[in-house]
Parts: structure tokens; C-alpha cells; sequence
């Protein structure tokens, strides 16, 4: 009898010990399923870490990194430092490159946008000059390939703002062109990237103004001339500008009159008789002393829609997708790849 008895206690406590364990394990069984995504899920997850960029850290603390906002475009016009500029503020940002060199104006229809100025400067920059090599690296938003040449090489590069834009967002980098001279390693510091372009000067990063004696490390000859100018910049809430001075003036100075502006980051595009910055059918500012007057056709430009242009349906590869590290036909070949590129467009 006693015998029976502590059988039966026993199998009662194991029967309890079942049951404590099957609610801890439904327990955990439920916080796993609750808390944590299921296992396919887990991978995707594991692989967009792996796939992500790793972005250096030194290029992060001398670089600028903001979204972009998109409000609707408006016109600023101000004075300040003794330089009278105007800025076109807000809208969607992209680049054009042309085939043959025409006016900022013809480039701007061509890209169904509402206003835009001259783009960086150009490898042959003689006013008979025809072909559209640019200097540094370069990938138009209607483009495929990113463009690169023997001359981005040059030791004078190094350190120049590279501007890379993709939709809702814009990084400037220092340029260092052993790390930056293939397409994957341009779009691997910004995932979405639509367009590249080296500008000539970092006017003002990070709020404040470039002196002469930086101004001058990015070695631009005639960057201190009195020279009508034209810029890209980013408000402190990131909304994209491009703009220009309607009267001759140092770089320097243009900087001192960006920062009281309230400018946040801001790089100096191709200037003198190439400026020109237009809205809609209006020339507001020309590189000629006239006013009105279009300026030299150029072969670059950067363009501001009102609103997310379409997707653009990009045309057949247009240059090879390894870096075109020498152009043996030089200029006419370049400009006849572009042709071919864009006649599909």
C-alpha cells in the first residue's frame, strides 16, 4: 500500500514537472516568435548589413552628409559681405552633360526642369573649345557610366569637394583619386547615386567660411579673381540651392557672404563668362557684362525640378563600365559616345 502511494506521488510530480516545462517552453517559444523576425527574415537582415557600405571613418568626419528635403523652388536674392548673389532654393537636384557645349538654358529643357546654372569646370576651357571632357570624376542622372580620364589623376585634385547626389540625399567628400576611380567605389559612399561631379572649391563647409589660405590649397588659378561666380550649396536643413553673384568678386569673399547667408556646405562651380543662372525662360544672372545675354555654351549643368523627376529610362551602356583611363581619340570620340548614348533617350 505504501508502495502504491509513493508510486503515485511520484507520477504526479513528474506529470506537474511536464506541465511547468511545456508553459516555459510555450513561453519561450512565443517571446522568440513575438520579439524576433522569423528566420528568412533574420538573413535579409544579416545580408543588408553585410551589403551596406562601409564608409571610412575620416571621410565622415571631413565630409558633409544631409537629406534633402524638397520643398518648392523660390527665389532668394541677398547681399551680404559686399557681394549681391542670387539663389535658387529647394526642388530636386540632378546633373546634364551636353554633347556639344550649349547654353545652361538649352540644357534645362532638354531636361524637362525648371531652372539650373553652368555645371564644374571643363578640361579645355578655349572659348573654341567643342568637346565635353569635365575635370574629376562625372555620372549625369540620365547617364549609366560614370566618366573618368587620364587627368583625374592630377596631384592638383586631391582634396576638391566631390559631390554626390542621390534621390533625397547629398554627400561632399574630400577627393582622393586612388580610392575614388571606379563606379563601385563611388556608389559604394552613396547608396542610390544618380550623379557625380567635382566642384573646384569648398566655399563653405560645416557653416563657415573658406579664407585665401585655404581657398588656395584647392588650386584653382583664378579662383581669387574678381570674377562673376557660380555655386551648389545645402541649407542647414539640407534643402539644395544653386546660385550665382550678379557681380564680379573674389572666392573669399563669396565664402564670408555664403556663411552670413546661413549657408551650410557650398562648392564653387565653373565661373567668369561661363556663369549663368536661369528659372524657367529667365536668364537671372549671365557671365557677360550685359545682362540678359546667355552666357558661353558650356558642357555641363546642374538642373532643379520642381518635384522627383520620372524615372528616366536610361539608354544602352554608354562608355565602358571599366574607368576610361585614357582617351587615345581624345575629345571627339568622348563627344560621339554621348551621341550615340542619347539619341535612345
Amino acid at each position: 500500500m505504501i508502495l502504491r502511494c509513493t508510486t503515485s506521488i511520484k507520477r504526479k510530480r513528474l506529470a506537474l514537472g511536464l506541465a511547468v516545462l511545456g508553459v516555459w517552453t510555450g513561453a519561450a517559444a512565443f517571446a522568440v516568435a513575438f520579439f524576433m523576425p522569423p528566420h528568412h527574415h533574420a538573413r535579409q537582415i544579416q545580408s543588408a548589413f553585410v551589403s551596406a557600405p562601409v564608409l571610412d571613418p575620416e571621410e565622415v568626419r571631413t565630409g558633409a552628409d544631409l537629406r534633402n528635403p524638397q520643398p518648392p523652388l523660390r527665389v532668394v536674392t541677398s547681399h551680404k559681405a559686399g557681394v549681391p548673389f542670387i539663389v535658387i532654393e529647394g526642388g530636386v537636384a540632378q546633373t546634364r552633360r551636353s554633347a556639344l557645349r550649349c547654353g545652361v538654358d538649352a540644357l534645362v529643357q532638354q531636361a524637362g526642369a525648371q531652372a539650373g546654372v553652368n555645371g564644374t569646370f571643363f578640361a579645355d576651357a578655349s572659348v573654341q573649345g567643342t568637346d565635353n571632357i569635365l575635370i574629376g570624376p562625372s555620372l549625369c542622372g540620365d547617364e549609366t557610366c560614370a566618366v573618368f580620364n587620364r587627368a583625374d589623376n592630377a596631384a592638383a585634385l586631391e582634396g576638391r569637394p566631390l559631390v554626390l547626389l542621390a534621390p533625397g540625399r547629398t554627400r561632399i567628400l574630400p577627393y582622393h583619386p586612388d580610392t575614388m576611380r571606379t563606379q563601385n567605389s563611388l556608389a559604394a559612399r552613396l547608396p542610390g547615386l544618380t550623379d557625380v561631379f567635382l566642384g573646384g572649391v569648398w566655399l563653405v563647409h560645416g557653416g563657415l567660411a573658406a579664407d585665401h589660405a585655404r581657398i588656395e590649397t584647392f588650386h584653382v588659378h583664378d579662383a581669387e579673381d574678381p570674377r562673376r561666380r557660380a555655386f551648389f550649396c545645402l541649407l542647414p536643413d539640407g534643402r539644395l540651392g544653386v546660385g550665382a553673384t550678379t557681380y564680379v568678386t573674389p572666392s573669399a569673399r563669396l565664402a564670408r557672404a555664403l556663411q552670413e547667408q546661413g549657408i551650410q556646405e557650398a562648392v564653387l562651380l565653373d565661373s567668369g563668362f561661363s556663369t549663368s543662372l536661369v528659372y524657367g525662360q529667365k536668364i537671372l544672372v549671365t557671365g557677360h557684362t550685359s545682362p540678359g545675354i546667355p552666357s558661353r555654351p558650356i558642357p555641363h549643368a546642374l538642373v532643379l525640378f520642381s518635384k522627383p523627376p520620372p524615372l528616366f529610362s536610361k539608354p544602352p551602356t554608354i562608355f565602358s563600365p571599366k574607368p576610361i583611363h585614357d582617351l587615345e581619340s581624345g575629345p571627339v570620340l568622348m563627344t560621339k559616345r554621348l551621341l550615340r548614348g542619347h539619341a535612345g533617350s
